[in-house]
């Protein structure tokens, strides 16, 4: 783990990037505070993101704390950076039949809502609990990116809502998210993105008799959603994934519970054709040295990464190549914040 320490406000660092990964860049950030119970600092996130306009590339610290507000990020080059993951929490109830009664789209339908690119999301609970409240799991979003939002990492973070689509990453055309060290908690399709994306050391708990994974790469052969060393559970008879839409899974170091139902990874069909998307790519469902798991025939070892690109690589050069270095962006996430030099508290990124 990389330590770096809490800093104040509006505090200009260096940073110097990799070459080929746009997220932070070589230009200084600035780095806002956030901190309800201080009048000196913002006192909500949004008001911290707003004021962030002034800026190209902003760094907003928020202090430990329950943040009971609904996020809209309409910028890019943004980082939010919570005190740790289990202490620093963002909360709203929404219900996505509700919002769109008297809204033409689902923007402010989640929890956070991101309209921009090169958005990092560290150290963060983000739960959206209508569902505890009115018994109902329909459709919840915890977190929703729009259509030209890509390069979204979320690391070390608790992503939970108490119905479908919790994660739903949207960028179909070039989509690209990194997740890792992070627990999602949600029913059908609750991680579910478009594009391809990565997600590592991470935990998957679901609350229904239904998809835990889904996946949109409809307009790109080479999209995929990989999930690499992390582990499943959730209630008895819970499903692993389904698609509506051409889609690849690689299912690549997992552990699976006992919890998990005999029930292959599918596409959904309905009686009207007329609803039903072709499948231009063929079925694309990929595993490799998985525990708890071989025993269904439909999940056994069918591919094998030491006679393919990764090899010589690692699974982020292998999904991502040249486009995207999630993991470099992280790295000098931490050194930018351990420049500072005022420090009030300690974190871990």
């Amino acid at each position: 783990m990389m330590k770096f320490t809490f800093f104040v406000i509006c505090l200009l660092v260096s940073c110097n990037i990799h070459s080929k990964t746009p997220a932070i860049g070589s230009e200084p950030s600035n780095i806002l505070y956030v901190d309800k119970h201080n009048p000196k600092y913002f006192s909500s996130i949004q008001q911290a993101i707003d004021a962030s306009t002034h800026f190209k590339r902003v760094i907003i610290l928020i202090s430990a704390g329950e943040y009971n507000e609904k996020l809209f990020i309409t910028r890019n080059n943004l980082s939010l950076v919570g005190q740790s993951q289990s202490n620093t929490r963002i909360t709203f109830p929404e219900l996505r039949n509700n919002w769109r009664k008297n809204h033409d789209s689902d923007w402010g339908a989640a929890v956070v809502n991101i309209d921009g690119s090169d958005i990092n999301i560290v150290n963060l609970q983000i739960t959206n609990h209508y569902g505890r409240e009115h018994n109902t799991n329909e459709h919840q979003f915890a977190v929703r990116s729009f259509e030209n939002a890509t390069r979204i990492t979320l690391h070390q973070c608790n992503i939970s809502s108490d119905g479908a689509d919790t994660l739903s990453l949207w960028n179909k055309k070039d989509g690209l998210y990194y997740h890792s060290y992070c627990s999602f908690t949600g029913a059908t399709d609750m991680v579910c993105p478009r594009g391809t994306a990565l997600i590592e050391h991470s935990k998957f708990f679901n609350i229904k008799q239904s998809a835990t994974l889904w996946h949109d790469g409809e307009l790109n052969v080479n999209q995929k959603l990989v999930v690499n060393d992390s582990e499943f559970d959730g209630v008895k008879g819970f499903w692993l994934g389904r698609h509506h839409y051409d889609a690849q899974f690689y299912l690549i170091n997992n552990q699976f519970s006992s919890h998990m139902a005999d029930k292959p990874i599918f596409k959904k069909t309905y009686p009207d054709k007329s609803r039903n998307k072709a499948n231009k790519f063929g079925a694309r469902y990929f595993f490799a040295n998985n525990q708890n798991i071989n025993s269904y025939s439909w999940a056994r070892n069918n591919f094998q990464p030491t006679n393919t690109y990764l090899a010589q690589h690692t699974v982020e050069q292998w999904v991502f190549g040249d486009k995207w270095h999630p993991n470099a962006v992280l790295h000098n996430l931490a050194q930018q914040i351990n420049k500072t030099t005022f420090a009030t508290d300690s974190f871990s990124l």
